[in-house]
């Protein structure tokens, strides 16, 4: 049985592709207890959650539906909750002002592998490690992805961080620490110039 934080796994569901290994996103156990949540579309974009208070007995790959998706929506109001077991999930929405609500959805899981994300966050870590904090060339990113990832993580931060990591993605996070967005760069450019007009008009 899975049980954690539903609205990572609806902001999950925003990233996956069209196609497998794509198309779902990856649900497994924490070594030392909690949930990661994670989720890419070949490679433009990823998400990665964890929720520290989550539980699972098992690793599992759940195709995203529109009638899971539209379940698990994170909202400003409350806190929503998944439990899934075989292929029916069971979401409970936590209301201060109203009854609990219960929808119980079936779920659809991918028989194909997840796509080797991980492999290729360790080989990032491992690069930033070893870099120096400033880099030469800045990212030029898809406003697309960039639109989307603010989108989804306005459902818990109404302010968010962003930083490039050198020779890799934009990062976009809450303040809890517990969702991230990576955006892939679409090249690597000399970081721009302060525009000319600018100081004329700081010196005005």
């Amino acid at each position: 049985m899975l049980n954690f934080n539903s609205a990572l796994l609806s902001v999950a569901s925003d990233f996956v592709g069209q196609f497998a290994p794509y198309q779902s996103v990856e649900i497994t156990p924490a070594p030392e207890g909690g949930v990661f949540i994670a989720s890419t579309d070949k490679g433009n974009i990823a998400c990665l959650a964890f929720d520290p208070s989550g539980t699972a007995d098992e690793s599992t790959c759940i195709i995203p539906s529109k009638d899971l998706m539209k379940a698990t929506k994170g909202i400003k109001t409350g806190d929503r909750n998944i439990q899934i077991n075989d292929d029916q999930a069971v979401v409970t929405t936590y209301k201060k002002t109203t009854a609990n609500q219960v929808i119980e959805v079936p779920v659809m899981r991918s028989t194909v592998a997840f796509a080797p994300l991980s492999g290729a966050i360790q080989n990032c870590l491992d690069r930033w490690s070893n870099t120096p904090a400033t880099s030469p060339t800045a990212g030029r990113y898809n406003l697309t992805y960039i639109n989307k990832a603010l989108r989804s993580l306005s459902v818990f931060d109404s302010s968010i961080a962003l930083s490039a990591f050198d020779g890799g993605p934009l990062r976009i996070q809450g303040a809890d620490n517990n969702l991230i967005i990576l955006v892939m760069p679409q090249t690597a450019e000399p970081i721009p110039k302060i525009p000319y007009w600018l100081e004329k008009y700081a010196r005005k």
